[in-house]
């Protein structure tokens, strides 16, 4: 729950925080999405057995965008647990090892959404927030 000032208000150092979430959250679901929509097209070339030229480019279009998520996922888990230390969020530990372990590919696809679910929870708790 947010925690509240004596008039019932969120706190301004929080209300700072919410806007960071945000404004970050926005930017992550704009990465995601220009992940996820080169991972598909990774996938339709791969699957098509399109020439290996337009796999290959497919495969370094979708590797370009996985640092933006990863870090953009970094900055929204840190920013949730500041609003809220409790927050299930993925931080740079398991996105590393899931990087590592898996691909990159996948790092870029089931680390964030848990992030931005965490993220919306959070939102919402705070939506008197303003803009």
């Amino acid at each position: 729950m947010p925690r509240l000032d004596e008039h019932g208000r969120c706190t301004e150092e929080k209300a700072v925080l919410v806007r960071q979430l945000r404004k970050a959250s926005r930017t992550l679901v704009q990465a995601y999405v220009l992940h996820v929509f080169w991972f598909a097209a990774m996938c339709i070339t791969a699957g098509m057995q399109w020439h290996k030229d337009g796999v290959e480019a497919a495969v370094l279009l979708t590797l370009v965008t996985v640092p933006f998520v990863l870090f953009y996922t970094v900055r929204v888990h840190k920013l949730c647990r500041s609003i809220d230390p409790a927050a299930a969020t993925v931080g740079w530990v398991p996105l590393l090892i899931t990087t590592f372990v898996l691909s990159p590919f996948e790092s870029g696809l089931i680390p964030p959404a848990k992030n931005l679910f965490a993220a919306r929870r959070i939102l919402r708790a705070y939506a008197n927030v303003d803009h």
